[in-house]
């Protein structure tokens, strides 16, 4: 599913919302970061465990985040190449937000 279709649907959640993040459209989950395309990269980036981005990773169907020469841990790009996967992954973000902050 497309980013796009996929952001339609995940509004439709309950507490999922638009918002920001580095100037740019992003969805979130009670506040905390899910993902959002990043068109430098022409990837989605999704916010999940560090142990799920590494295992992504090594299947090769995405790659380490580090934009500001920093990887982060728990975010990760998955390029369009795998855009019928994005829906998936924003699902996995959106379980793993629920594990944080206000839901804890």
């Amino acid at each position: 599913m497309s980013y796009e279709e996929s952001i339609k649907k995940l509004t439709f959640e309950k507490d999922v919302e638009h918002s920001t993040m580095m100037k740019t459209p992003c969805l979130r989950y009670k506040g905390e970061f899910m993902g959002m395309f990043f068109d430098k990269e022409d990837a989605l980036i999704v916010k999940l465990s560090p142990y799920r981005v590494n295992e992504i990773i090594e299947q090769g169907f995405g790659r380490e985040f580090n934009f500001t020469k920093k990887r982060f841990k728990e975010w990760v790009l998955i390029p369009t190449d795998f855009e019928e996967l994005f829906e998936s992954y924003f699902y996995e973000a959106l379980k793993y937000a629920k594990t944080k902050g206000k839901d804890k």
